[in-house]
């Protein structure tokens, strides 16, 4: 099966947001030191479903025919700036230490977090791009 040309630069745009989505987290790793709390990763989590929450929604209600744009931020930058293996990993670490108080603690604070701005990034986001 053939590869079509516009899949390939679909690929390469994946590609080039991935780099650039996993050079910026690590790039926060730096910048915050984690001292028995996952600060970063929270960090970057919340940032990427803000980031993903905007997109879809300005997708949904604004037609562009710069197609690439959707891959390379969506799939390729917040695909590789968030990161559920570092979340999962922390909590795997947590259970295994019999550390429930920190496993509760940063697993509502990951979830109920993010929940909490996608929602409000919705509501926010709604309120301007939806065209009456």
């Amino acid at each position: 099966m053939a590869i079509k040309e516009k899949e390939l630069y679909k690929i390469g745009f994946v590609a080039i947001g991935g780099v650039v989505g996993s050079l910026a987290r690590w790039l926060v790793s730096l910048g915050i030191v984690d001292h028995g709390f996952p600060w970063a990763t929270l960090l970057v989590n919340y940032v990427g479903s803000v980031i993903l929450t905007a997109l879809v929604l300005y997708t949904k209600h604004h037609k562009s025919h710069k197609w690439w744009w959707r891959p390379a931020l969506g799939t390729g930058f917040c695909g590789g700036f968030t990161t559920y293996s570092a979340f999962a990993l922390k909590i795997d670490q947590y259970l295994s230490a019999g550390n429930m108080r920190s496993f509760f603690a940063y697993s509502l604070t990951s979830l109920v977090g993010t929940y909490i701005l996608v929602f409000a990034t919705n509501e926010i986001l709604h309120t301007k791009w939806v065209r009456k």
